[in-house]
C-alpha cells in the first residue's frame, strides 16, 4: 500500500505510534516507511508534540545525596570520612582499583545480583502486563488552539472509560463538563458528566471504539437539560483511534 495516497491513514497510524499502541511488525514497518517518507515523519512529530504535555503528569524526583556520596566513596572517587589518604601510586586510582582482587570479586557479585534483579523485574513486568486491562481505543481531545487537552482511554472488556484532563479551562460553580460520543449519524450521546474532576473513570456500556469522535461541552452541574445534545459550548473534541491490528 502506498501510504502517501492516504493521509488520513498516515495520521491515524502516527497517532497510534506516538501513543505506543502500534506494536510488533506493524510498528517496525511503519518506522521503516518513516525513514523514507517525510510526510510520515512529520505526522509522527506532530503527534509527539501534541502528546508532550503528558510528561507534566509525572512528578519530579530528586536523587538522595547520601546515596550518591556512598556510591562515590565505594568507587574511590571520594575519600571516606576520617580515612587517611592513601599513598600515591603510578597509574592513579583506577589502576589500583583494576588490579585489586576485591574489585573483581565485588564486580562478579554485583553482576550476579544485577542479573537476579533483571530476571525478577522481567517476571514482575510480565505479570503486571497480564493483569493490566488492554486499551481498545484512545482519543486525544484538543482545544480550539489544537492543543491536547484531554486523554481518553477505553477498555471494552471491563467497559471502563478513563479520562485525564490536561487543560487549564476555568470553571465556576454553575458549570460542569460533560462527555459526548459523536456517531456518524444521529444526535450526540452523553457518556457522563465529568464536573470539575481532573481524572475520571466511568463505566460505559456503549462501544466507544466504534464511535468516530468524542467531544466535551460546558453544561450546568447536572448535565445538559436537552436530551438531544449539548446546550453549552463544545470546548474539546477529537477523533477516536481504535486499537486494532494494522496491515501496512
Amino acid at each position: 500500500m502506498n501510504l502517501s495516497r492516504h493521509p488520513d491513514l498516515i495520521d491515524r497510524l502516527a497517532a497510534q505510534y506516538a501513543l505506543g499502541v502500534l506494536r510488533g511488525g506493524a510498528r517496525r514497518r511503519f518506522e521503516q516507511l518513516a525513514r523514507q517518507e517525510p510526510a510520515i515523519r512529520a505526522a509522527i512529530g506532530d503527534w509527539q508534540s501534541r502528546l508532550a504535555g503528558l510528561a507534566e503528569l509525572q512528578p519530579a524526583s530528586e536523587p538522595v545525596d547520601k546515596v550518591w556520596c556512598g556510591i562515590e566513596q565505594r568507587l574511590g572517587w571520594q575519600p571516606k570520612p576520617d580515612a587517611a589518604a592513601p599513598a600515591a601510586e603510578p597509574g592513579g586510582w583506577w589502576r589500583r582499583l583494576w588490579v585489586t582482587p576485591v574489585f573483581w570479586r565485588g564486580a562478579t557479585l554485583a553482576a550476579a545480583a544485577l542479573a537476579a534483579v533483571a530476571i525478577g523485574l522481567n517476571v514482575r513486568m510480565a505479570r503486571e502486563l497480564e493483569a493490566t486491562p488492554p486499551v481498545n481505543a484512545v482519543a486525544v481531545l484538543n482545544d480550539e488552539r489544537a492543543q491536547a487537552a484531554v486523554l481518553v482511554t477505553w477498555d471494552a472488556r471491563s467497559q471502563a472509560l478513563t479520562l485525564r484532563r490536561l487543560d487549564h479551562l476555568p470553571l465556576n460553580d454553575a458549570q460542569a463538563l460533560q462527555l459526548w460520543a459523536l456517531p456518524e449519524s444521529g444526535k450526540p450521546q452523553s457518556l457522563g458528566v465529568i464536573g470539575h474532576q481532573r481524572l475520571v473513570r466511568l463505566t460505559v456500556a456503549q462501544q466507544v471504539g466504534k464511535v468516530p469522535a468524542l467531544a466535551i461541552s460546558v453544561e450546568p452541574p447536572g448535565g445538559s437539560p436537552d436530551p438531544n445534545g449539548p446546550t453549552g459550548p463544545v470546548v474539546f473534541k477529537g477523533q477516536v483511534i481504535a486499537n486494532t491490528p494494522n496491515t501496512l
